[in-house]
């Protein structure tokens, strides 16, 4: 430590006896003395003295600790042929003349900076000018390595950037979900209209094949989103099955001209589900706002003898609407279906009291083998 205690034993100055009182003031300015240099010395932070021409004057033990210079290495060498490197000079050459010219940096200046072993770090440097107009003028500096923590924080923004693309693939295939489902059912109820040799019918089964590929693309989206579960292998096996079996609505139970209500924020999914339901013997009041529906159920709870709602919907939540839906009539079946449902969504729809969750496209394929168990249930329940 001869560096740094003989660079502070030269920049005091003599204490004049007739300035200090007869009880010790020496000696007590002695043990300041003393103390600040063992403080400096043990300080946790590197800290080093350069003057006016940046040859270094001292050089304490956590200099040499984040550096890898020892104290002797670093006397008298230029403070930039130790530490600086060439991305670091641009801000050394406009930070150093402001520096020595009195301007004061209360925030500190972060660098790249060199180890002795050719390494490089980010290390945060606080800077003041000391002594200045003396002979001892120079520039005293604190330095951290700050580079785990930048690291810290740049890993910090890309995984909020990276959580975003994710929420926002999601929503995409939220979307593209209700799109797919509109064309494909949409193309299957065409096709169950039309005499099986009807040349269209070639048309529509080709409909029904590029639905079963673009279904792929849902898979990656939500692959990417992190939300695959297992609506990937069922949007693949629904479509796979449309394109093959065009007709395999006439297969699902049908209804016995019980009223459902149903509501949904796409518009063409109110129309291609109405339009199913009917056709399996169901009579459907189809709403695209939450709010039109809970107030047309509120009006008549006992009208309706089940309830399906979307997940994901701008007025009202699926879950919300749920909730209300089952206060006013806590036995009334209540389906969700969703395209994109996250595992805090699914333990949240099962919590409000909803009986199934179906996930899209496959609802047209599914619902109404859902309702008739649902509603055998209500009856056998209301039965016993």
């Amino acid at each position: 430590m001869f560096g740094f205690t003989q660079w502070w034993r030269q920049r005091r100055r003599p204490a004049r006896r007739g300035n200090l009182d007869a009880d010790g003031g020496v000696q007590q300015l002695q043990a300041i003395n003393k103390r600040l240099q063992l403080y400096l010395d043990r300080a946790p932070l590197a800290c080093i003295v350069w003057d006016t021409d940046h040859i270094v004057r001292a050089w304490n033990p956590a200099a040499a600790a984040t550096f890898g210079y020892s104290e002797a290495e670093a006397i008298g060498r230029h403070i930039h042929e130790l530490v600086a490197t060439p991305a670091s000079m641009p801000i050394i050459d406009e930070v150093c003349p402001k520096l020595l010219s009195g301007t004061e940096f209360p925030d500190g200046v972060t660098l790249e900076t060199r180890r002795k072993d050719g390494s490089h770090m980010q290390c945060h440097w606080h800077l003041a000018l000391v002594d200045r107009g003396t002979a001892d003028e120079g520039v005293i500096a604190f330095a951290s390595d700050v580079t785990a923590r930048l690291q810290a924080e740049r890993d910090r923004e890309l995984l909020e950037k990276s959580r975003a693309l994710a929420a926002m693939a999601g929503g995409i295939a939220h979307d593209f979900n209700n799109i797919l489902l509109a064309i494909c059912g949409n193309a299957r109820l065409a096709a169950e209209d039309l005499p099986a040799d009807h040349p269209a019918q070639l048309s529509l089964a080709e409909v029904q094949r590029a639905s079963a590929r673009a279904a792929g693309i849902i898979t990656q989206i939500l692959a990417f989103s992190g939300n695959e579960e297992e609506t990937s292998k069922d949007v693949v096996l629904f479509h796979d099955a449309a394109a093959q079996h065009p007709s395999l609505g006439s297969q699902v139970p049908r209804g016995q001209g019980q009223s459902v209500l149903y509501v949904d924020d796409e518009e063409s999914l109110v129309y291609l589900v109405t339009r199913v339901l009917q056709r399996l013997g169901y009579r459907v009041a189809g709403f695209t706002d939450a709010n039109e529906a809970l107030a047309a159920f509120r009006s008549n709870p006992a009208a309706y003898e089940a309830v399906v709602t979307d997940l994901s919907m701008p007025s009202m939540s699926g879950i919300e609407f749920a909730s209300h839906v089952l206060q006013l009539r806590p036995e009334v079946p209540v389906v969700m279906t969703s395209g994109y449902v996250r595992a805090k969504d699914r333990e949240s729809v099962m919590k409000t009291g909803v009986r199934d969750l179906l996930l899209k496209p496959n609802t047209v394929e599914e619902l109404g083998d859902v309702l008739h168990r649902l509603m055998a249930q209500s009856r056998a329940q209301g039965a016993s």
